[in-house]
């Protein structure tokens, strides 16, 4: 009994949160000294910070604080791989750049087994991994779950002489595949992945 108030306690205070900072946030605009993706850096602790987000510490109510409420939150889970939970925040701006963001969240069994309480809908993708979707309130009970990694997929093709410009030579350039390749920049935690096909996609992480 005594632990189904504690649950209840906390599952109340994380709504809260969220409608708070909905509250705070809704007819807020970005501000105009925004950190951009291009100013990245790895801080003493060598953990990646963009956004002011600090990857491994900051937590998605943070991210809700610059990037709005509006979520879609996803749990892929397959069979002999860490179960994956990522939350979309779509028709992001940022400095003006129009971008969809995505965060990688740290969950451990804990964090599932709650979760698991509160489904929308559970599907299995053609490609054998199931997609699992939440309520309003298994979404609220994300807010203070860690960010593991950022990734940032502008809404316009940025051309290899705009992303040099901004964000200088890479330390390394990996070839995927001929039309796909990765650009590293570990002093300031990123990975760029370069498609001919598709919007580049800019992604930050703990090295």
């Amino acid at each position: 009994m005594k632990e189904r108030h504690i649950v209840g306690y906390t599952l109340l205070g994380s709504i809260l949160a969220f409608l708070l900072i909905f509250l705070l946030t809704r007819d807020v605009e970005m501000p105009k000294n925004q950190a951009m993706p291009w100013q990245s850096y790895l801080n003493e602790q060598g953990q990646t910070v963009v956004f002011e987000l600090t990857m491994g510490r900051s937590q998605l109510i943070d991210a809700a604080r610059q990037f709005g409420v509006e979520i879609e939150a996803s749990l892929f889970e397959r069979e002999h791989i860490e179960p994956e939970l990522e939350v979309y925040f779509p028709s992001t701006k940022v400095g003006g750049i129009g971008a969809n963001i995505i965060l990688n969240l740290a969950v451990d069994a804990q964090h599932l087994e709650m979760l698991r309480k509160n489904i929308d809908q559970s599907m299995l993708m053609p490609s054998g991994v199931k997609k699992t979707t939440f309520t309003t309130t298994g979404e609220a009970l994300m807010s203070h779950y860690q960010i593991k990694s950022l990734s940032f997929v502008p809404k316009t093709d940025l051309s290899e002489e705009v992303m040099l410009n901004l964000f200088g030579k890479p330390e390394q350039i990996e070839s995927a595949s001929p039309s796909v390749s990765y650009w590293h920049y570990p002093q300031k935690g990123l990975r760029i992945i370069v498609d001919d096909e598709h919007k580049e996609i800019l992604e930050f992480f703990n090295q």
